[in-house]
């Protein structure tokens, strides 16, 4: 992982600051109730982190130490494609939706209060070969980096609202702490046949503002969620709810930074003559000086005051009806300048009493490949309804899995 990093920082000159948390598995919710009749109090936590390419064993040794063995690499290089992805995600917070006293003719409202904290990396399958093997085996030929690119993100948000259980509009205001990305958007690294000379040309950029005690910049956004209904039957036919779909987008807005952010950007190639085929893998300081390199590349640093686009979220999902045993549930999500694939998701809820759901589905995307994921809640006397989520369970207890995933919501009604 250190490998890893090291030509990351190579690119961009910078230090990585975000931690490979958590990724954040609340953001659509398997489980809807839509209660026009009380208050609801929640209080949620969520978090998981996975990877395209290497398994728990492998990220196991990134977080707690270790050897990684031929084998491992052997593995992952398998599992590589021309794209690959490391990255999680984070969040706790608390929620408040009052739909009885209404502002103004149907409209409810709601505020939260979250802290979040993400960070990802994705790298070119050349990249992970010329990290873990060296450079031995592209004597003579082209590795190619273009596409490689991080980001890491601490920040607090609040938001603020009004719904009417048809359209919710949200203004909020996020606080951050750390915010970093890079991209590379072209690069490749060319060893000669002889191994004696090795070339790397780059075009990229980063911008950085980190502090973890101050506020490095500010983040004013929309947030708007609709719901498309389609009123079923109950089977006495004394009784009607809906059937729904729940379409929505987070963070449509802009992020502020305060006057230190620093933009880098590279455009330009490095020649360098000495390295031994092979030893590349090593980053010893005999084989290469960091700022020798950074130096020659005339990489460009300014400190200023940076704005920009927040990465946004866009997603739908359908919850349960709860009106027979078994019903279909799905769900889509992605997220923009995050390193985040498209996650999809389909499965069946499962409604056991009326007063306990199971979920389960399958999933593809995000930082991982497949996953199974399993969702179970139950109320209690009326008041209270606790929600235990995974949308990676087989990876908690297995280390062929890629990645952990775990999520707790805690909903109080007030009637």
């Amino acid at each position: 992982m250190k490998k890893l990093i090291y030509i990351f920082l190579i690119i961009t000159s910078a230090e990585w600051n975000g931690p490979i948390l958590a990724q954040n598995t609340g953001n659509n919710q398997l489980f809807e109730y839509t209660d026009t009749s009380s208050a609801v109090l929640n209080v949620y936590a969520n978090g998981n982190y996975g990877s395209s390419i290497f398994n728990n064993e492998f990220l196991d040794v990134f977080r707690l130490g270790g050897l990684i063995d031929n084998q491992m690499k052997g593995t992952a290089l398998s599992n590589s494609k021309r794209m690959n992805y490391l990255g999680g995600e984070g969040s706790f917070g608390v929620s408040f939706s009052d739909p009885i006293h209404k502002l103004h003719g149907n409209w409810g409202y709601y505020v939260d209060i979250s802290s979040n904290v993400s960070g990802a990396i994705q790298f070119t399958d050349d990249l992970y070969e010329l990290v873990f093997y060296g450079n031995k085996s592209n004597a003579g030929d082209t590795s190619f980096i273009g596409q490689t690119g991080f980001h890491s993100r601490n920040f607090q948000k609040f938001s603020a609202g009004i719904d009417n259980n048809k359209l919710k509009i949200g203004l909020s205001f996020l606080s951050f702490s750390n915010y970093n990305q890079g991209l590379v958007q072209s690069g490749y690294t060319f060893t000669d046949s002889l191994g004696g000379n090795i070339s790397l040309n780059l075009n990229g950029s980063q911008i950085q503002s980190t502090n973890i005690l101050k506020q490095v910049g500010s983040g004013f956004a929309l947030d708007f969620e609709y719901r498309i209904s389609q009123e079923l039957m109950a089977k006495d036919s004394s009784d009607s709810k809906s059937t729904t779909v729940i379409i929505g987008v987070k963070n449509i807005g802009m992020y502020i930074s305060r006057k230190n952010s620093v933009l880098t950007a590279v455009d330009s190639t490095y020649n360098y003559s000495g390295f031994n085929v092979s030893s590349i893998s090593s980053f010893g300081n005999s084989i290469i000086n960091q700022q020798e390199l950074t130096d020659s590349i005339k990489i460009t640093s300014d400190t200023t005051r940076f704005i920009g686009l927040l990465p946004f979220e866009i997603y739908f999902y359908k919850p349960p009806t709860y009106l027979k045993k078994w019903d279909i549930i799905y769900g889509f999500r992605y997220k923009i300048q995050s390193s985040y694939r498209a996650f999809l998701y389909i499965g069946g809820n499962l409604h056991l009493t009326s007063k306990m759901n199971i979920s389960s589905y399958l999933g593809y995307g995000g930082y991982s490949n497949l996953q199974f994921g399993l969702a179970i809640n139950k109320r209690f006397k009326n008041n209270l309804l606790v929600e235990l989520n995974s949308n990676n369970l087989l990876g908690v207890f297995s280390g062929e899995q890629y990645g952990k995933a775990a999520g707790i919501s805690l909903k109080y009604n007030f009637k």
